[in-house]
């Protein structure tokens, strides 16, 4: 590229701090998501499915690529990413429906099969029948929350820019790749398949049960995206905030076997979050280090 677009380009790049530039990159990576899906969603709107859907989702992709134009306030620019980030879940019922893949349960179900000599997300709870382990490992599933948003809030807090947005930026990457995948191979899990384990009941196992029937979405299950982001925010808190990274990962090892004892996952799922997260971690590291090479935002 060259002439007054490159002199453009490189101008504004040497004007932009580190942080700055990882942070148009997660948004640029947010806009290409937002525009891939967008099409199947029209089209499965001019075909009967819901508008509202397709007009909230619009609404989005306005608002992210707004903010890759360098528009509204920093922190709007920062926290905008993670706080998509629910409604980027719950769009996923659409969006599956709008592509219309086949669900792969019996697929998954076999690989499950071929590797344990029994059902994980139906035995683990019959194998360990304790109200104590139950709750816990419930209370670790539902720390999910507080996993993916408190490490970045904090670093962000500091004034830990580039950290927050290295975070910001893997978490994008990995959220990206689970719900591409969950639009080409929809998995529905165990939970729609043949309901929860049969867990010992309790309070936190009861809010678990009612958030994820309140809010999940089919189709979602494979790879586990709770446990992909997970191992993210662990991996990032150990490199940035090491105490913190230390809790996470103890956190994030709980909720991943949490999700196969309360049979709300597939073993093969959270095996292949773990590696989607891994994967996810060493690409934004890659792309972040080569965050030069983000355009100005005019061209978007």
């Amino acid at each position: 590229m060259s002439g007054p677009l490159a002199r453009r380009t490189r101008a504004v790049q040497t004007n932009l701090t580190n942080d700055e530039a990882i942070g148009r990159l997660s948004l640029l990576i947010l806009v290409a998501y937002l525009l891939a899906t967008l099409v199947p969603l029209v089209r499965w709107g001019v075909a009967g499915g819901s508008w509202v859907a397709v007009i909230a989702h619009f609404a989005a992709l306005v608002l992210v690529a707004s903010a890759a134009r360098g528009r509204g306030t920093r922190a709007v620019r920062d926290w905008i990413p993670l706080a998509l980030g629910p409604f980027l879940y719950v769009e996923l019922r659409w969006i599956i429906e709008a592509v219309g893949q086949s669900h792969a349960d019996a697929l998954v179900a076999g690989w499950e099969s071929a590797l344990f000599p029994f059902d994980p997300s139906a035995s683990l709870a019959r194998l360990w029948p304790s109200g104590a382990l139950s709750e816990l490992l419930h209370l670790c599933y539902l720390s999910y929350y507080a996993l993916v948003y408190v490490p970045p809030a904090l670093l962000w807090l500091r004034g830990a820019r580039q950290a927050f947005a290295a975070t910001v930026l893997a978490l994008v990457v990995v959220y990206a790749m689970c719900f591409v995948a969950y639009a080409i191979v929809p998995v529905d899990g165990p939970r729609f398949m043949h309901g929860p384990s049969m867990a010992p009941s309790g309070p936190i196992r009861a809010i678990v049960v009612r958030l994820l029937e309140s809010g999940s979405s089919r189709g979602t299950a494979f790879p586990s995206s709770h446990v992909a982001a997970s191992v993210v925010a662990a991996l990032c808190a150990l490199r940035d905030q090491k105490r913190v990274g230390v809790v996470v990962a103890v956190l994030a090892a709980g909720l991943a076997l949490g999700a196969v004892y309360g049979g709300y996952h597939y073993a093969v799922d959270v095996l292949a979050g773990v590696a989607t997260g891994l994967l996810a971690f060493a690409g934004a590291r890659v792309m972040g280090q080569h965050r030069s090479k983000v355009l100005d935002p005019s061209n978007l």
